[in-house]
């Protein structure tokens, strides 16, 4: 079963498993450990960037086992590691979640937002991703690091974005959240919404990482904007080509369960 669908896959994979690596690389004198964490460990409006010493605030499974998951990797007594906070992986091939917006856009219909869609989003390329793992290969350390884009975008220019790279006559429609996120969270939890209460979040409250303290010390910066990864991976998926290839859970598309009622009404 898909680990993010159930809570007990999600803690044996994301915390017994990494204890067991971290314990086997104890034994064996692995030179480096590198963890990927996730933006999932703040789910609250924030006002200002995040930064590594800004206090978690997980609110489901996923980013509390990457909270408990971070501090067992602290608190071990591994040789040298790199903990890695990022936002959204997305490349050409991403889908999952995009999927429904992605089909919103390509058949020209009205897209929902909330509260003007004003809240700040953020993900990072796995080009960008895959360029400081390798230099942190190089580095002996035992650090955290927020890691992501350079462009944090607003929700509605992104999405203005997205509608604008193909010419769909797709609109925005803003709402007001008189408690439409908490019916969300509830058809999730009965399996009606492909929305779990981090997507949900992620539509009305803003996150942007402060990244900084891993440019400096590397040196390095990431170099494609968070619009740009998400254009690419909706033309891919215009192409029909592209969705009869070989597909993972987050290279597919999703089922949009009670949401196809907007997709039709729309």
């Amino acid at each position: 079963p898909e680990t993010s669908k159930s809570k007990k896959n999600i803690f044996l994979t994301k915390v017994i498993g990494n204890k067991n690596l971290i314990n086997i690389s104890e034994k064996k004198n692995i030179k480096k450990y590198i963890f990927f964490s996730t933006s999932a460990i703040w789910v609250k409006d924030y006002k200002n960037y995040v930064t590594e010493k800004t206090k978690t605030s997980p609110v489901e499974s996923y980013g509390e086992s990457k909270v408990k998951a971070e501090k067992d990797i602290i608190y071990s007594k591994l040789k040298s590691w790199t903990i890695f906070r990022i936002p959204m992986i997305v490349s050409y091939k991403r889908l999952g979640i995009l999927s429904i917006l992605f089909d919103f856009i390509i058949n020209n219909k009205k897209i929902p937002i909330i509260n003007n869609g004003k809240n700040l989003v953020q993900f990072i390329h796995i080009d960008d991703l895959s360029r400081f793992v390798i230099k942190s290969l190089e580095i002996n350390e035992k650090q955290v690091y927020n890691l992501a884009s350079n462009e944090a975008v607003t929700l509605k220019k992104l999405f203005l974005n997205l509608i604008k790279s193909i010419n769909s006559k797709s609109k925005l429609i803003s709402f007001r959240d008189y408690g439409l996120t908490y019916i969300l969270s509830i058809l999730n939890k009965i399996k009606l919404s492909p929305l779990n209460i981090y997507h949900i979040k992620m539509l009305k409250f803003s996150l942007a990482m402060k990244t900084n303290k891993i440019t400096k010390r590397y040196k390095m910066q990431t170099k494609i904007k968070t619009s740009t990864m998400l254009i690419a991976a909706l033309k891919n998926y215009m192409k029909k080509s592209s969705k009869t290839e070989h597909r993972t859970e987050i290279t597919s598309p999703i089922k949009m369960r009670i949401i196809k009622l907007l997709y039709y009404l729309l």
